[in-house]
């Protein structure tokens, strides 16, 4: 999974050819997401109602006002700090609950706050941007979430369907097989993702350099924070949090408001990809040492 982003890199004209498949891979991968996800954990997880709205209020709202106070005492330029605060403030991946599974953890609570999140944020991204920032974005909200809503609603349907038919027994017995098939969607869509970088990588490596690092600390900082921060929770819902708070889902807002963006933010969305891919190699084992297993 981790090699997606280098095959990007090292083979732009391969990437240019990915790049239509960027948006059916996103609903092939919540589809598997949902269909490896039992139903009754989804259900435990819907019921912690306090627990899901602080972590929505963690997620949406306390991390990109905490990664502004982080910006500003760095003195991080605007054409970073800005598309680092959208990350901040955007919803867990689409894949979270898949690069979960493959880390071991139990998949439902980021399901959950994955699909809860993306339909909230559309409502308090802008507002927030504005209000710390002064950039002034219009997300069209209500046209948004409808297209979300499809979206999620059809591959909930696709997922259905294929859990009735196969039946949990075989899901459970082909569950290394779902696994796989994530990995290799995850695989095209880093190598889709990676068109232009190259280009940019040629001609201002410092910059992309600069980039990455500050997306690797990103990442990084907010599973440590997201972790801490949710002690009193249990462990598996912690490490959940974790994972989604380190994990944003910028796609959906650089395709609403990119043109009001500068191609750093493009670049900063782009690069952003390597935390993603490469940190859950290197954190599975500590989070599978944090993991108490669900009776």
């Amino acid at each position: 999974m981790a090699l997606g982003v280098f095959i990007g890199l090292a083979l732009p004209d391969l990437a240019a050819v990915a790049k239509p498949l960027l948006s059916p891979t996103v609903l092939v991968m919540l589809t598997v997401a949902m269909t490896r996800t039992d139903a009754s954990s989804l259900g435990r997880t819907s019921r912690r109602a306090g627990t899901n709205l602080i972590a929505l209020l963690w997620l949406l709202v306390a991390t990109p006002c905490l990664m502004y106070v982080a910006l500003v005492f760095l003195e991080v330029p605007p054409e970073l700090a800005t598309p680092m605060l959208i990350w901040s403030a955007s919803p867990p991946l689409v894949t979270v609950p898949v690069i979960a599974l493959i880390i071991g953890i139990d998949s439902a609570a980021a399901l959950f706050l994955m699909v809860v999140s993306t339909f909230v944020f559309p409502f308090i991204l802008p507002g927030l941007l504005f209000w710390l920032i002064g950039i002034e974005v219009e997300l069209s909200a209500g046209a948004l979430t409808l297209k979300l809503a499809l979206m999620i609603a059809g591959c909930a349907l696709a997922a259905t369907i294929i859990r009735r038919k196969l039946g949990t027994e075989i899901l459970r017995e082909k569950a290394v097989l779902f696994d796989g098939i994530a990995v290799v969607l995850m695989l095209i869509f880093a190598v889709s993702v990676m068109d232009g970088v190259r280009d940019w990588l040629a001609s201002d490596p410092a910059t992309v350099l600069l980039y990455v690092g500050a997306a690797f600390a990103g990442s990084l900082a907010l599973q440590l924070i997201g972790g801490l921060v949710f002690f009193w929770t249990d462990r598996q819902n912690q490490l959940s949090i974790a994972l989604s708070s380190g994990n944003r889902n910028m796609a959906l807002f650089m395709a609403a408001a990119g043109a009001a963006l500068g191609p750093e933010a493009f670049l900063f969305f782009a690069v952003a990809q390597f935390p993603i891919y490469i940190l859950p190699v290197v954190l599975k084992p500590i989070y599978q040492k944090l993991t108490i297993p669900t009776p």
